[in-house]
């Protein structure tokens, strides 16, 4: 698993051994040097871990996406055909403008187990460090029984918003406690992932300076869309209304709030 250390789901390989739920209490367990681990990855295997909702676009001005406000995001899983058995996922996200709080709730889809012993939910494993801005979320089945297959929901989060701006959640696969899926034989599955985005800043302000004057203007034509196309290509926060399109819709957006401003 090319060097990494401290993997915290010990996963399937404790599972099948029937080790109890309270193992996963105390901490941190490292899976990436653990020998039995040898079955080769799945080549044709693409389940997709997603954050959902995809976007979480608010005003600054309204009360749900001001300093203090809170804002949950679930971490979704699909198409995975060869049992999932255990997974770790580390949630990154620009520190300073959100905070995370807490693991809401598990979700649904290891939770579809056959298992008489269940997950590790009930005692859940968890790293946060928000000085760097990730968080790590792991769950196993109990039990020598097969893994979960299809689509289904792995956990929600919670976040506090600190500050003014945007971000996006990327679902990392590197870094301390980096993303894994494992199968019922402890075998590392492969995966794409797909990122969620958080902005709230002032609808209009695609320069992300706390004010939409006309700099956010030339903004969005220097990142227009065409035809013709603009000099700087794509940016998602000139995208003020985030349709995949920079156009009129959303010049005009801007100058229907020019003139507003937040506190530094």
């Amino acid at each position: 698993m090319r060097g990494r250390t401290k993997l915290i789901s010990l996963a399937a390989i404790l599972a099948v051994i029937f080790v109890s739920s309270a193992v996963f209490a105390s901490g941190a367990f490292d899976v990436s040097n653990m020998s039995l681990f040898s079955t080769p990855i799945y080549p044709d295997q693409t389940p997709n871990v997603f954050v959902d909702p995809g976007a979480v676009i608010g005003d600054y001005e309204d009360p749900a996406y001001a300093p203090g406000a809170l804002v949950q995001v679930h971490v979704n899983v699909s198409d995975v055909t060869t049992g999932l058995f255990s997974y770790q996922v580390e949630l990154t996200w620009t520190p300073g403008l959100l905070g995370f709080v807490r693991v809401v709730s598990y979700g649904d889809f290891l939770a579809r187990t056959g298992s008489p012993y269940g997950t590790s939910r009930t005692n859940p494993t968890k790293k946060a460090d928000n000085v760097t801005g990730y968080a790590t979320v792991a769950e196993t089945i109990l039990g020598d029984v097969a893994g979960i297959t299809g689509n289904g929901r792995l956990f929600t989060v919670e976040f506090e918003v600190l500050d003014y701006g945007y971000t996006s959640f990327d679902v990392s696969t590197s870094g301390e406690l980096p993303t894994a899926l494992l199968d019922t034989n402890g075998a590392e599955i492969a995966f794409t992932s797909t990122s969620g985005y958080f902005r709230n800043a002032l609808f209009g302000d695609a320069n992300i300076d706390r004010t939409v004057d006309v700099f956010d203007v030339l903004k969005v034509l220097y990142h227009r869309s065409g035809p013709p196309p603009g000099p700087g290509g794509y940016l998602r926060e000139a995208d003020i209304n985030d349709d995949v399109t920079i156009d009129v819709f959303d010049i005009l957006i801007v100058l229907d709030n020019l003139g507003r401003s937040a506190p530094p």
